[in-house]
């Protein structure tokens, strides 16, 4: 018969092997996004146009690999992160990634700003918004919004702000990954446009 130190001892360890276990049970996977492979139309037809690129920017509540949302019928102004779910990378350096190959798809030319590269217009973006916004506990879309700025020799060419939703297929992040890429390829589409109209100035 084990002595009642001997046993309270015995009964400690057996706890802590199994909240050890609890714990490692409960630890849930992480799931990581980015914008997949290109879609297959966005290699249809070219444009003719040569840009140098800058990094985009975003500030510091989107320098993170976190995949936010807001609930509009809880209080809007308060970002919140997904446990389980993030980008692959910070949303900035997946829309420069997309960006420089969309365009290159399109058989246009873009080198970074950082090649040094001269006499080329340069692109600039500031990302300002980069969520999924809850309208209800059923429904939920993907909003971004950004600027866009061309320049060539310091001097401005053109400007504009680009806001785009896009309706998520189901309330929840892998809907709202998924409208994120559809509503980041729809935003590029127009920027390319946009650079069509504004790049050989």
């Amino acid at each position: 018969m084990l002595s009642p130190r001997l046993a309270k001892l015995c009964l400690s360890l057996a706890l802590a092997l199994l909240l050890q276990a609890c714990a490692g049970s409960a630890a849930a996977p992480r799931f990581n996004y980015d914008f997949g492979a290109l879609p297959v139309n966005s290699q249809a037809g070219s444009i003719k146009i040569a840009i140098s690129l800058a990094d985009v920017s975003a500030p510091s509540m989107l320098d993170s690999n976190a995949m936010l949302y807001r609930l509009d019928y809880d209080n809007a102004q308060m970002l919140r992160p997904y446990a389980q779910h993030r980008w692959s990378m910070p949303p900035a350096q997946l829309l420069t990634q997309r960006i420089k190959a969309r365009m290159a798809a399109a058989d246009a030319t873009v080198v970074s700003v950082a090649d040094g590269v001269s006499d080329l217009p340069i692109l600039k973006i500031d990302l300002d918004e980069f969520t999924q916004i809850f309208t209800s506990t059923s429904q939920s879309h993907a909003q971004i919004s950004l600027r866009a700025t061309l320049m060539k020799r310091n001097k401005l060419i053109a400007q504009r702000y680009f806001s785009l939703a896009t309706k998520s297929a189901s309330a929840d992040a892998p809907g709202g990954a998924k409208a994120m890429q559809i509503a980041a390829d729809s935003s590029i589409s127009e920027i390319m446009l946009w650079l069509q109209a504004n790049a050989g100035n």
